[in-house]
């Protein structure tokens, strides 16, 4: 008799209750990619424990047969039969900007991954990003989610050209000036001298190098030198670049990126 079970490991993206004691979650599957889920009895249950907390990896087991909840969604869910929690990120909910980073990151991978594909090499980066962020001192945080956006822009196809100007073709090393401007119809920046008209929202060079060393290193053996400052300026740039290039994102800027950039405003 063919089996209908999937058992993958899992992270939790997104939680809400239903009726009175089941929940409905997205699960980003280590095999499957996104998938909308139902948890019977999964509000304050012994069965699930803490494997249903956004941000924990667990192992789940999973009846691949899809439901639909006509009344609620017209997706069709899976439903999860049982999971055993493997990992929790303590430090996440402790700081809140660890806390709206990885918050940021679950947004994306919401609006931004397809449902039902396969993503593993998305499933490693936001593993490896969460734990960055779980480890290392709140303000490296916005640098980290810039280099997640950085990588995940690579694998959707749209990344954006950082090595040199889009108007001269000169390297980052020879235009002149401490600061470059970015284009973001073009996905690019371009230099002072091809500028006419500079406005306020120049990226530092030293800025740039972080930008291009997170896209071509590990997310955690990448070191960052420009200030939280300068990186929530890149992150605005990469906000706007992802709302008009990554249909899913194109039509509000990320929600969870506000509590964000407040906590580098009031650093």
């Amino acid at each position: 008799m063919e089996s209908h079970s999937l058992r993958d490991l899992c992270f939790v993206l997104k939680s809400m209750p239903y009726k009175d004691r089941d929940l409905i979650v997205v699960l980003f599957s280590e095999q499957k990619g996104k998938l909308s889920a139902i948890a019977r009895n999964g509000v304050q249950s012994r069965r699930f424990g803490g494997s249903l907390n956004l941000f924990t990896a667990s192992d789940f087991e999973i009846d691949a047969r899809t439901i639909r909840l006509s009344e609620m969604t017209d997706e069709s869910l899976v439903q999860i039969s049982s999971a055993n929690q493997r990992h929790s990120l303590e430090a996440l909910p402790k700081h809140f900007e660890k806390l709206s980073a990885a918050s940021c990151l679950n947004e994306l991978l919401l609006r931004g991954l397809p449902s039902h594909k396969p993503a593993n090499e998305v499933f490693k980066l936001y593993s490896n990003c969460l734990m960055a962020i779980d480890e290392s001192p709140p303000e490296l945080a916005i640098a980290i989610v810039n280099a997640f956006i950085l990588k995940f822009t690579q694998w959707l196809g749209v990344q954006p050209s950082l090595t040199r100007c889009i108007a001269c073709e000169k390297s980052l090393a020879e235009v002149a000036g401490d600061e470059v401007y970015p284009q973001v119809s073009k996905g690019a920046w371009i230099c002072k001298d091809c500028l006419p008209e500079r406005g306020k929202n120049g990226l530092s060079k030293g800025l740039m190098m972080d930008a291009y060393q997170a896209m071509l290193n590990p997310i955690r053996k990448t070191k960052f030198e420009a200030s939280p400052k300068e990186h929530e300026k890149l992150f605005e740039f990469l906000e706007q670049h992802l709302m008009y290039f990554v249909p899913g994102l194109d039509r509000a800027p990320l929600t969870s990126a506000r509590f964000l950039k407040n906590q580098i405003s009031l650093a």
